[in-house]
């Protein structure tokens, strides 16, 4: 009985150190395949893009070069506090640019407003122009 006793000791010391040494090499990548699939980040992406898209919106056009090398365009930039899907309440930025091979002939040119009613205070008329 001491026998078995004395193997199955030396079987339970020597057991883990076996298993010790067979170990798997480190996958730094394994926590996130178990923690989220990709499906999971899909699907975390496309709902973030979804509310970007229903918070912001951005429009632009850049014209052909014309014979001096001039190029002018203009971009929008709206933004819905409470989503275009809720209200039409929105911010609105607007500017137009132009770059000119003479250095300068080159502008650029941002006004911000808001949409809301006008200020019947004709001093106010501009108060939204930078």
């Amino acid at each position: 009985m001491q026998k078995i006793a004395a193997v199955a000791l030396f079987f339970l010391l020597v057991t883990p150190l076996a298993w010790a040494g067979e170990t798997e090499p480190f996958d730094p990548e394994q926590p996130f395949q178990q923690g989220f699939s990709t499906s999971v980040l899909r699907s975390l992406l496309n709902k973030a893009l979804d509310v970007l898209e229903d918070h912001l919106e951005i429009t632009g056009n850049v014209a052909p070069d014309d014979v001096k090398g001039d190029r002018r365009g203009n971009l929008r930039f709206k933004f819905y506090p409470e989503g275009k899907s809720k209200s039409y309440q929105h911010h609105q930025a607007d500017g137009s640019f132009r770059f000119s091979p003479d250095l300068a002939l080159r502008d650029f040119y941002f006004r911000f407003k808001s949409l809301e009613e006008p200020a019947k205070n004709s001093s106010q008329q501009f108060s939204d122009v930078l």
